[in-house]
């Protein structure tokens, strides 16, 4: 068993403890609003004078932190000095003191790139009717259906369809050219009307 006296001091040590920590908890959580109201600060100065060097609010917050924190740490925890070692009597000068180390780089801001749109490649013009663009296809046969043509299985596509100009491989092409390169009709014909057997 544990005696009252032990008992009511190792209570008063943790009320000790659980003060200190509160304390501390507050005394950052009032330095918190003021590093962001500088950041803020900044931020709008930099926006008014154009030097915000093409950054976003977040990434230019991210590197304001890390500069005001960076700043503000070692002015806060000075780290201890390391206790003096017994010198011998042959070496009387005093070690130089240290240089205080520099604030650590801010870490380089990774922005969201998004992967380019995939690029389709048309067939060139070949003399078979074969075109790289829409309106080429449609200069040649203006009275005449254009279609997609998926120049690797053969399958030509009509516009509003799914796999109108998204092959990988195609070109555009006048419906009468394609079917008489030996190209046959997708089976999925949206928006075109039903064939009757």
């Amino acid at each position: 068993m544990i005696s009252t006296s032990i008992r009511v001091a190792l209570s008063a040590l943790f009320f000790a403890g659980a003060l200190a920590l509160a304390a501390t908890g507050a005394a950052q959580a009032q330095q918190a609003p003021s590093v962001m109201k500088q950041c803020g600060d900044e931020w709008k100065a930099a926006k008014a004078n154009n030097t915000t060097n093409g950054m976003t609010w977040p990434q230019f917050l991210s590197q304001c932190r890390t500069q005001k924190e960076g700043a503000a740490t070692p002015a806060a925890a000075p780290s201890p000095a390391p206790a003096p070692a017994a010198a011998p009597a042959a070496a009387p000068a005093p070690a130089p003191a240290a240089a205080p180390a520099p604030a650590p780089a801010p870490a380089p801001v990774q922005t969201y790139q998004p992967k380019p749109a995939p690029v389709h490649t048309a067939a060139a013009a070949t003399g078979a009717g074969q075109f790289a663009t829409e309106a080429q296809a449609k200069t040649r046969c203006p009275s005449d259906t254009v279609v997609w043509v998926n120049t690797k299985s053969h399958v030509y596509h009509y516009a509003g369809t799914r796999g109108y100009g998204t092959t990988k491989q195609g070109a555009y092409m006048c419906e009468a050219d394609a079917t008489a390169a030996g190209d046959r009709a997708s089976k999925s014909r949206i928006g075109q009307p039903k064939q009757q057997p």
